[in-house]
C-alpha cells in the first residue's frame, strides 16, 4: 500500500470523531472480532492521514463499550448481542431522521413555512426603512406562494393550465406596477431608515432561500418529484432579484440613493419575467408539452452522468477499509451513497460503479474478495484530495469527519 501523500496534514481533530467513534468501532466488529491494534489500523485508515488515531480516546472508547456491555473483550474484542441491537437501532434512527427530512410532504410544508415568514419579515423591514427593493422582493416572495396556490387549485379542478395562464398575467401586472413606483423612487430618491436592518433582512433572503433551492432539488431528486426540481430551479432564478436589492441597499447607504429603486426596478423585472415564463409554459401544457419533465429530466441526467466518478471515492474508500466480495461492495454502496445521493438510485447505477473499478484495474479479487490495487490506492488518494464525491455538506479540499461518519455507515 502506497503511503499518503505529503501534501496531507492532519485536519481533523479528536472531538470531530468522538460522537461516531463507538458506531465507528461497533460497525467493524460487526464484520468481524478483531484486536486493539487491528481496530486502529482501521480507524487510520478511514480518515487518510487525516486524524493521527489518538490511542488514549480509542481506549477510552472500547472501555466504554466493554462496560456497557455492547462489546466483550477476550484475546480480540467482538460485538454482543447488547451492542448489534443498539447498533440496529442506531441505522434505524438515521433512516427515520432521513425519511422525515427527505419526504415531499415535508419539504413542501417547510418551503410554504419558509415562503411565508420571509415575505412577512421583508414587507415590515421594507415598510419600516422605506426601501421599495425590499418591499418589491416582499411582493415577489408572495406571489409565489399565491402561485403555488393557484397551481394547487388548478391540479384539483383539473385545469392546470389556465391556472398556470391566470398567474402569469396576474405576475406581469404587479410586476409592471412595481416597475412604475421603482421608477418614482430613481426620479425622486429617499434615503433608507434603519438601512443596516434592512441590509440583514436581505442577506436572510437569500442565505434562506438558497437553502431551500437545494433542499427541494436534493428532495426532488431522491423522491423523483418533478413539480419540487421544477419548484427549486424557480427558487434559484429568485435569488438573483434579492442580490439585486442586496446591491440597491448596500448602494444607498455608500450615499448612492437612487440605487434602491434600481434595485426595485430589478425585482420588477425578474416578476415579469416570471409571469412570461408561467404564461409560456401554460401554452406549452395546452400543445401537449410537459416543460416540468424537460426541467426534471436535465436536472436528473447531469446527476447520474455524474454518479460513476463521484461514486468512485465512496467505493475505493470503502474497500480500503475492509475488501469484500462485489455483492457486499455493492450492499456498502446502498448504506453510504445510496442514502444521500441527490438522486434515487437503481441497481443499473450500482452496478455501472462496480464495473467502472473492474474496467480500470482499481481492485482485483483475490479469493472471492476485492482488494485495492495499486492503482486503486493511487485514485482514492487523488480523489479524496479534490473532494471528488458528492455527499451533502461535506469538507471542502478533504474527507471532512461528517463524511467519513456516513460512509463508515456502510460498514
Amino acid at each position: 500500500m502506497p503511503p499518503e501523500p505529503e501534501s496531507v496534514r492532519p485536519v481533523t481533530r479528536d472531538y470531530h470523531v468522538k460522537p461516531v467513534l463507538p458506531w465507528t468501532i461497533l460497525r467493524l466488529l460487526r464484520r468481524c472480532d478483531r484486536t486493539r491494534e487491528e481496530i486502529r489500523e482501521k480507524l487510520s485508515a478511514m480518515y487518510l492521514g487525516h486524524w493521527p488515531v489518538n490511542d488514549q480516546l480509542l481506549d477510552a472508547v472500547l472501555e466504554g463499550l466493554v462496560r456497557e456491555g455492547n462489546v466483550r473483550q477476550n484475546s480480540t474484542f467482538n460485538i454482543t448481542g447488547d451492542g448489534l441491537r443498539a447498533l440496529e437501532q442506531e441505522e434505524q434512527r438515521i433512516g427515520e431522521h432521513l425519511e422525515r427530512g427527505l419526504s415531499k410532504d415535508a419539504c413542501a410544508k417547510y418551503s410554504l413555512l419558509g415562503n411565508v415568514g420571509l415575505s412577512l419579515l421583508e414587507f415590515a423591514v421594507g415598510f419600516l426603512s422605506g426601501s421599495i427593493g425590499l418591499i418589491a422582493d416582499a411582493i415577489h416572495t408572495a406571489i409565489d406562494i399565491i402561485a403555488s396556490a393557484l397551481t394547487w387549485i388548478g391540479i384539483r379542478v383539473g385545469r392546470e393550465a389556465e391556472a398556470a395562464l391566470a398567474g402569469g398575467v396576474i405576475l406581469c401586472g404587479i410586476g409592471l406596477f412595481i416597475a412604475w413606483e421603482s421608477i418614482g423612487k430613481i426620479l425622486a430618491p429617499a434615503p433608507i431608515r434603519f438601512g443596516l436592518i434592512a441590509l440583514v433582512t436581505i442577506g436572510i433572503n437569500i442565505l434562506v432561500n438558497a437553502f431551500f433551492s437545494y433542499y427541494k432539488f436534493y428532495v426532488g431528486g431522491r423522491t423523483r418529484s418533478i413539480s419540487l426540481v421544477a419548484d427549486a430551479y424557480h427558487t434559484k432564478t429568485d435569488i438573483w432579484s434579492s442580490v439585486a436589492v442586496l446591491v440597491g441597499i448596500a448602494g444607498s447607504l455608500a450615499g448612492f440613493i437612487a440605487l434602491d429603486g434600481i434595485a426595485g426596478a430589478a425585482v420588477s423585472f425578474f416578476i415579469i419575467l416570471g409571469g412570461y415564463e408561467l404564461v409560456k409554459e401554460s401554452h406549452q401544457v395546452m400543445a401537449g408539452k410537459d416543460p416540468e419533465m424537460e426541467k426534471f429530466s436535465a436536472f436528473l441526467e447531469s446527476h447520474l452522468a455524474a454518479l460513476p466518478d463521484r461514486a468512485l471515492l465512496v467505493s475505493l474508500w470503502l474497500l480500503k477499509v475492509e475488501p469484500g466480495t462485489w455483492e457486499e461492495t455493492k450492499t456498502s454502496l446502498k448504506r453510504t451513497i445510496g442514502r444521500r445521493y441527490p438522486v434515487s438510485l437503481t441497481d443499473k447505477d450500482y452496478t455501472r460503479i462496480i464495473d467502472r473499478i473492474h474496467e480500470d484495474h482499481l481492485a482485483e479479487e483475490k479469493d472471492g474478495q476485492l482488494i485495492l490495487t495499486r492503482d486503486g490506492s493511487e485514485t482514492l488518494s487523488r480523489l479524496a484530495g479534490r473532494q471528488a464525491a458528492y455527499i451533502p455538506f461535506g469538507g471542502r479540499g478533504f474527507l471532512s469527519p461528517r463524511l467519513i461518519a456516513w460512509y463508515s455507515e456502510g460498514l
